[in-house]
């Protein structure tokens, strides 16, 4: 079979097919490292996340009933609680070490570019999915199938293959 070009065309799923099995083989490889790289990032980035809103959200609650309740809510938690020190020292502590946990989290979401990182892998995945369809289809030669295939590994060099160790 020969394209426009004058390219011999080779299904990959041909048995005699060694090199366009092997070119499938790593593109399938490939999808598999880019979704287990999206499902491990969604998922820190969704616990950081996670994490900024609860911490933010205690340190409010803290802060925020003294705030309004004053003097006589203070003098009331101290007494309901036995605390030696004052009720405002103890909730603004905890308030800032929440605030600080919220802060620092947000920083690593942004720090670590995980919304453009994962916008990457996305279109990596879907770039891999698309030539995975037309070498199953035989509608690429093996040298521009390669080609493709290196160009879009270059799009996300931050992925890389996971290697099992036993």
């Amino acid at each position: 079979m020969d394209d426009s070009a004058g390219h011999t065309l080779v299904a990959p799923q041909d048995p005699g097919d060694g090199m366009g099995n092997e070119l499938i083989s790593r593109v399938r490889a490939k999808q598999a490292d880019v979704e287990r790289y999206l499902r491990a990032v969604g998922a820190r980035r969704n616990r950081l996340l996670t994490l900024t809103i609860v911490a933010a959200s205690i340190s409010t609650l803290l802060t925020g009933p003294i705030a309004l309740g004053g003097q006589p809510l203070a003098n009331w938690l101290a007494a309901t609680f036995e605390l030696m020190s004052p009720v405002w020292r103890i909730l603004c502590a905890l308030a800032a070490l929440c605030s600080l946990t919220a802060a620092v989290a947000t920083q690593l979401v942004t720090s670590k570019n995980y919304e453009e990182r994962m916008a990457c892998a996305q279109e990596m995945n879907a770039a891999l999915e698309k030539l995975e369809v037309a070498i199953t289809l035989g509608n690429l030669n093996q040298q521009e199938a390669t080609r493709q295939y290196l160009k879009i590994l270059e799009r996300c060099p931050f992925i890389r293959r996971r290697v099992n160790h036993f």
